[in-house]
């Protein structure tokens, strides 16, 4: 799974996008587009170009949410509805999964974390609504911390700075995967339905932007066989799941900051 962070759809655009799209054509793509207005309009070109899940921010009207779900459906993808700032997050939760989201994004931004603030609270209340929505969770998430995650009832992992910021990048993303689904096993809730783990993302867009990538034409030399040596940690094969238990067959990702927001941390995901 790879995730195009926020900051750096907005500064490459949609040629980056069709530029991994062209390069991994068998990983699912999340953009992060975090739409607030205009969502049919602003979300198709991505789904078009090739994204399999594009985000919408819960705080938006309900007409944006709705036209970013209908567009979603419209081309067979998902959409994933952040709970960024959401005051009331319960009830927000409860009215866009009527709607048809896909996936409820539990995240906590990096503003948020250079706070001190974490996803936990909100992903055990967000889990325990059971919606039918799969849940995704950003926000800080490490080796350290995955386990907690998985056993709290996410579906979906987003990993970034704990991987793009490490010595050995695909060393860690191993880990934090491995991590995540022996504790998925070990919980006794999914079992073999292992959740996803989106890693491939901060490799990615984090040597992308940190080495120099500057045009969406053209990635670093080293950024893809980086990238390639993490997949199998990601990629490994699972059984299909029952339709009502089965995570869903896009894996999301994590808010990834470009490299001016890639070097701290704590407000990194």
């Amino acid at each position: 799974m790879l995730e195009i962070g926020t900051p750096c759809i907005k500064h490459n655009g949609i040629e980056l996008l069709k530029t991994l799209r062209a390069k991994f054509p068998n990983n699912k793509i999340l953009v992060d587009l975090k739409t607030m207005d205009a969502g049919f309009y602003e979300a198709e070109p991505f789904y078009k170009a090739g994204a399999d899940i594009c985000t919408v921010l819960g705080t938006a009207d309900i007409g944006t949410i709705k036209g970013v779900i209908d567009v979603a459906n419209k081309y067979g993808k998902m959409a994933q509805v952040d709970l960024i700032n959401v005051a009331d997050k319960k009830a927000r939760t409860l009215e866009v999964a009527k709607l048809g989201a896909h996936i409820i994004g539990v995240h906590t931004g990096l503003d948020q974390q250079a706070a001190g603030q974490t996803p936990f609270n909100d992903l055990t209340m967000v889990t325990g609504l059971n919606t039918g929505a799969k849940v995704s969770v950003a926000g800080g998430v490490k080796a350290a911390t995955v386990r907690q995650v998985v056993d709290a009832g996410a579906d979906i992992v987003v990993a970034g700075a704990a991987i793009y910021g490490a010595a050995d990048p695909a060393a860690s993303a191993a880990e934090i995967t491995g991590l995540a689904r022996g504790s998925s096993v070990s919980a006794g809730g999914m079992g073999k339905y292992l959740p996803y783990v989106l890693i491939a993302a901060a490799i990615l867009i984090g040597l992308f932007l940190l080495k120099g990538g500057n045009s969406t034409d053209e990635m670093p030399a080293d950024s893809a066989p980086v990238v390639e040596e993490a997949m199998p940690a990601a990629e490994a094969p699972m059984e299909a799941a029952p339709m009502e238990e089965a995570p869903m067959e896009a894996a999301p990702a994590e808010e990834m900051a470009p490299a001016a927001e890639a070097a701290p941390e704590a407000a990194a995901q």
